[in-house]
């Protein structure tokens, strides 16, 4: 069968039955902006419990003639909802446990990240993966978006990889509301701004270095916006693989925010290669042989901006793909436990003055 013929096929299998876990922000935008459109997918139940959440939901799907069933008890929904998916899109304290249960229901998990915001959390949901083993998708939704895609096409240019870094500055994290009011700025909820912001970006450092790394360096502070916070405002993290490779990461969060201005940039990707250079500047990819002689560029234009909703829908088209076959997602389990590892390890790092050994 070919790749058309395939598609067409799956395109006639019945939409999967999902359930969404967090009407936040996050949450509200996915089932707005992904699933809602996509033939793939029918939403037939979601839970939250947050009142002005719970709100928002029922007027938008009054306004659009919408009956879906909301619960505010997700161990409820599990027992009585009809779905086949579970979409987890909670703050990252709930990760770990929903994540669980979800799996021991027999559900297919979509979860954001970061997967848990401990090892040991990690580690146990991996362990009830294999004793109730689904389809699983962690919400890495940059390895899909389309310049990373093209970043991965155009790696053979530059030969072999030997560095990558990351400089992400940026504006603070956004208010968080719900029942613990901003809990992104405290680290017993959201395990620290190196996992919860970072995991990302590590998950990317591990997708270009093909390779296991072996140790960790952090060094940083929480001085300016976060002073009176737990969690970290700016870091430098260096990982070393086993394959020779090194990566960096550079991150500030008190940059002056990315609106229309020309010539500054909120994230900036590069992978150095024996044979050339590639560097992700936004959404503008750019390729420079060694010599100099030549240079290749990608710009890829947005439409929508809300909350990664180009790239979380090119996920979800693999997701529904994975479930109908049988198969894993790109971002499995194993994704998320990779770099949840790289993430808590830098912020062991940066905490201790330690060099952390993998």
């Amino acid at each position: 069968m070919d790749a058309a013929t395939k598609n067409t096929a799956l395109c006639t299998e019945k939409p999967i039955k999902t359930a969404i876990i967090g009407m936040g922000m996050m949450g509200f935008s996915q089932f707005r902006n992904c699933f809602l459109p996509m033939k793939q997918y029918e939403v037939t139940a979601v839970c939250e419990v947050y009142e002005p959440n719970i709100i928002r939901f029922n007027e938008y799907c009054e306004s659009h003639g919408l009956h879906i069933p909301l619960y505010t008890d997700y161990k409820e929904m599990l027992e009585t909802a009809d779905f086949d998916l579970a979409v987890i899109v909670t703050p990252d304290y709930q990760h770990e446990q929903q994540a669980i249960d979800c799996l021991k229901a027999g559900k297919h998990l979509r979860l954001e990240k970061p997967m848990a915001i401990t090892l040991e959390g990690c580690e146990r949901m991996i362990d009830t993966w294999k004793e109730h083993p689904q389809i699983v998708q962690i919400g890495y939704e940059l390895r899909y978006a389309s310049v990373i895609t093209k970043m991965r096409e155009y790696l053979p240019m530059i030969g072999t990889p030997k560095m990558i870094w990351c400089h992400e500055f940026r504006h603070p994290f956004l208010q968080k509301d719900g029942l613990i009011p901003n809990w992104i700025t405290q680290k017993q909820y959201s395990g620290g701004t190196l996992l919860e912001k970072n995991c990302h970006h590590f998950d990317l450092f591990n997708m270009f270095a093909d390779a296991k790394p072996v140790s960790v360096y952090a060094s940083g502070d929480n001085q300016v916006i976060y002073k009176e916070t737990d969690v970290l405002d700016n870091a430098f993290v260096t990982v070393n693989y086993a394959n020779g490779m090194r990566a960096m990461l550079s991150l500030c969060m008190f940059s002056p925010e990315l609106k229309a201005q020309k010539h500054m940039h909120a994230l900036e990707i590069g992978v150095m290669g024996d044979q050339g250079r590639m560097e992700l500047k936004d959404d503008c990819l750019y390729v420079w042989d060694r010599d100099g002689k030549s240079e290749t560029s990608y710009t890829y234009l947005r439409t929508n901006f809300e909350a990664h909703s180009e790239d979380i829908l090119l996920s979800l088209e693999e997701l529904a793909n994975c479930i109908y076959e049988n198969k894993q997602p790109y971002t499995d389990i194993y994704t998320g436990y990779d770099s949840a590892r790289i993430s808590l390890a830098a912020e062991k790092s940066a905490a201790n003055g330690t060099i952390e050994y993998l």
